[in-house]
């Protein structure tokens, strides 16, 4: 029999992307057992059939918090079923919790005297990053989601995603910044604000021209010129991202977009729905919500994923969201004091280099998400859309997986990425004090050689055949030399 949260979805057919592990009984334990994929408990532990109460009970005591279930369920509790449970144990931490979230979706109250005693928080922190403590008096509960209870994504601690493992990224990150000289430091930081650049783009499938390169990169440039966010200054964001003025946006979108593959015919092509317009205002005020806290409130690459990907998902203009939400990723890390002024890390180079990665971070959400759509293709470019689900899976979705995948880029492009530019340019400076001190060759010419020698472990023949009159003799031999050594180095 299932239990709890799973008991729930299937009493009032309600749909959910963030169960990761149902509740169901087994003659098998004699106590609770929680295995990857599901959470086992013996008969006696199980809330009685129609006990609909029981199993929220049970499901909050034993799943957590889970506000996207929770949202769509309370609504259909009566009053006097919450009644009787506060009446019953008014100073019960899950009864108030129920109480409080359902007087908060349902928008009706009940009859409750202040209880006294320690206040409780909504989420466990032992089991959730949290954000800012509000205190609600009524209920003795404190609130501490990421964001407001209207846009409140849920982001799980998990082996992979510990407060270790993130503080160990940032302080590899500070001592990498420490241990080389400044203007060895200024020049890796050069061609990281080119690679990202280029590689936002290139993750579009769209080669920038030079003036779109140069905007993006002046936008990275001045990211602290963006520290608060609002829906003007995500328009003027996205108005220097994309080129045609045709695609500039001064609002939110007002209309349904959508993604798809074009390798696919029919409503199949559609990959990807954000959620319709009529919620859009609503669910970006909560996001704005997010993005603005201060990184003291919340971990600064939590806030980062959940801004970036969270961004994506809502789609809020017709184009550049893609290359606005990585942008927003620099934005909130900057924001959170991770990393310094003048500094970028190559996070989409990483991205590029794993770019089936990031594909399954991204479709973690839009997959499941897009069966809540039904698509009936009209003719070739136009659909009808109706969106069958509940709102809530855009407000309380599970950003777990999108967080682990950030700071999994965020730790190659410290520990890999960096160092390999740093290298490049330490050996470039050596190689060049030793042919520029015993040849004369064009600067230009110079340059190009040593860094193909670099990048390649020597100088090809299509080179030497080229270069061959434009340098003296016994060049080639020298920087081959230097190559060498550097490699038995």
């Amino acid at each position: 029999m299932r239990c709890g949260y799973a008991y729930i979805l299937e009493k009032f057919g309600l749909e959910s992307l963030t169960l990761n592990a149902p509740a169901e009984t087994s003659t098998g334990v004699n106590k609770l057992i929680r295995t990857q994929d599901k959470i086992l408990i013996p008969l006696r532990m199980a809330p009685a059939e129609e006990n609909i109460l029981g199993h929220l009970t049970f499901a909050v005591k034993h799943e957590g918090v889970n506000l996207e279930i929770l949202a769509q369920a309370l609504p259909k509790l009566s009053a006097n079923v919450l009644q009787s449970a506060v009446d019953a144990a008014p100073g019960s931490s899950v009864v108030r919790k129920l109480a409080w979230l359902w007087e908060e979706f349902s928008g009706q109250k009940l009859q409750y005297a202040q209880p006294s005693g320690a206040y409780c928080p909504l989420l466990d922190s032992r089991l959730f990053f949290t954000g800012p403590e509000k205190r609600i008096p009524r209920w003795r509960i404190t609130y501490n989601g990421l964001g407001p209870l209207s846009y409140c994504p849920i982001v799980r601690r998990t082996p992979a995603l510990s407060q270790e493992a993130i503080q160990a990224t940032f302080d590899q990150l500070r001592a990498q910044i420490s241990s080389v000289s400044q203007s060895l430091l200024r020049r890796a930081v050069d061609w990281a604000y080119l690679s990202e650049t280029r590689s936002s783009f290139e993750i579009e499938k769209e080669p920038p021209s030079d003036s779109k390169a140069r905007r993006f990169m002046a936008l990275l440039k001045n990211v602290d010129r963006y520290e608060e966010l609002n829906e003007d200054k995500l328009c003027d964001i996205q108005n220097r991202i994309v080129s045609s003025p045709y695609a500039s946006a001064v609002t939110y979108r007002s209309e349904q977009n959508w993604l798809a593959n074009a390798g696919a015919a029919g409503a199949r092509r559609i990959t990807y729905l954000p959620p319709p317009p009529e919620i859009l205002d609503s669910l970006m005020q909560g996001w704005l919500t997010v993005a603005n806290t201060q990184g003291t409130k919340i971990d600064p690459l939590i806030a980062a994923a959940v801004v970036s990907f969270g961004f994506v998902y809502l789609h809020p203009f017709l184009d550049g969201n893609g290359r606005l939400s990585r942008f927003l990723i620099h934005q909130q890390l900057h924001k959170g004091n991770v990393v310094p002024a003048d500094y970028i890390l190559p996070v989409s180079a990483a991205m590029l280099e794993h770019e089936q990665q990031y594909l399954q971070a991204l479709e973690a959400f839009s997959v499941p998400s897009r069966e809540l759509w039904e698509v009936i293709q009209i003719d070739f470019e136009n659909y009808d859309f109706k969106f069958k689900g509940s709102d809530a899976v855009f407000r309380y979705w599970d950003a777990t997986r999108q967080c682990e995948f950030l700071l999994s880029m965020i730790r190659e492009a410290v520990n890999t990425f960096m160092p390999e530019e740093i290298r490049f340019l330490q050996t470039y400076d050596r190689v060049y004090r030793k042919l520029n001190d015993a040849f004369d060759v064009v600067q230009k010419d110079m340059d190009l050689l040593i860094a193909a020698g670099i990048s390649a472990g020597r100088i090809s023949q299509n080179l030497k055949k080229k270069y061959r009159y434009k340098v003296p003799q016994g060049f080639f031999e020298a920087l081959e030399k230097e190559l060498m050594s550097e490699d038995s180095a």
